[in-house]
């Protein structure tokens, strides 16, 4: 009877981690962003390998507003026990809370990196029946008429719009930037007509021109892809910027460390797998696998390379 006693009380006192993921209850995915986008297909792509991998449920539940920042604060309020992560993006989720005026609810501390998957290098489209052939192009038309070309990104300092903030910097010119909430509207706002540029990662870029329905400019990364022979990179065409789609997995601060040895372990396994790896393959979406270590630390240094380039596009209103 003691022993009995004993072991029931040691069972009462087994932390809420023990035995996670409990059987049958799934682990959360928020999606801080609108189906149909490039952050919506690869979380998409990893869904049934992870299953696997954590032996329960994987339900994605997209979260969209705000440039991202509705469905990460969700997640930093979330309670740090395993069963709710985010598919976040970045620089997207660091500018959010560097541009305080958002009061985003987060910063880098609210959260538990836990695996890196995509690193998508960001690129500049066109419709397939566009005038514009060609990067020199897209700058002729902006100079030949300013603030008239309309460019869309997937919100306000994203990365796109940082990148083409850099680009009408660097050329002296001006375009009708318009902001959408994700990238799927962007996208459709380019496909119907609405705009006639936009900035996208290189996976959607790559699908749509494979389809036939749009032309892709230049790529922002230091060299050509494979997924996209023959297109340029934006920086050997005189602009030198280099950025893209990161796109990872988080979960709330205060994790416990035997949950996030489990939870990163399974993303690891299931992002490396030779399954998923041909999967992303077809998909044209290049894998950039980081433990929680080092996707701590690219954090921190991404934070410190854009802080002050933030702050100049805040002080000259950064499309407000």
């Amino acid at each position: 009877m003691i022993r009995l006693a004993l072991g029931l009380l040691l069972l009462a006192l087994a932390p809420a981690w023990a035995g996670f993921p409990e059987p049958g209850r799934p682990v959360q995915v928020i999606l801080p962003y609108p189906p149909g986008g490039g952050s919506d297909i690869s979380a998409r792509a990893l869904a049934p390998v992870l299953e696997r991998e954590l032996g329960t449920t994987v339900v994605i539940v997209n979260r969209p507003g705000a440039n991202s920042q509705i469905g990460m604060a969700q997640t930093a309020r979330s309670r740090p026990d395993g069963y709710t992560l985010a598919y976040g993006l970045w620089p997207s989720t660091i500018t959010l809370y560097l541009d305080v005026s958002r009061n985003a609810g987060f910063t880098r501390e609210s959260f538990a990196p836990l695996a890196m998957h995509v690193i998508d290098p960001g690129s500049i489209i066109v419709r397939a029946d566009s005038p514009l052939r060609s990067l020199a192009d897209l700058i002729a038309a902006a100079r030949a008429r300013p603030g008239a070309l309309r460019v869309s990104d997937p919100g306000i300092l994203s990365w796109e719009h940082l990148a083409s903030i850099a680009l009408q910097q660097q050329h002296g010119i001006s375009v009708n930037q318009i902001h959408y909430q994700g990238s799927a509207p962007a996208l459709v706002a380019l496909l119907s007509g609405e705009i006639e540029v936009a900035l996208v990662a290189g996976g959607t870029a790559m699908a749509q021109t494979r389809a036939g329905a749009a032309r892709t400019l230049a790529l922002f990364d230091t060299a050509e892809s494979p997924f996209l022979p023959g297109v340029p990179t934006a920086a050997s065409l005189g602009t030198p910027v280099v950025t893209g789609s990161a796109r990872g997995f988080v979960a709330p601060a205060g994790l416990p460390s035997e949950v996030e040895a489990v939870l990163a372990g399974a993303l690891e396994r299931a992002i490396t797998s030779p399954e998923h790896r041909q999967r992303m393959q077809e998909l044209g979406l290049p894998i950039r696998f980081m433990g929680p270590a080092e996707f701590r630390d690219y954090w921190a240094a991404q934070e410190a390379a854009l802080a002050p380039l933030v702050q100049r596009a805040l002080a000259v209103g950064a499309g407000r």
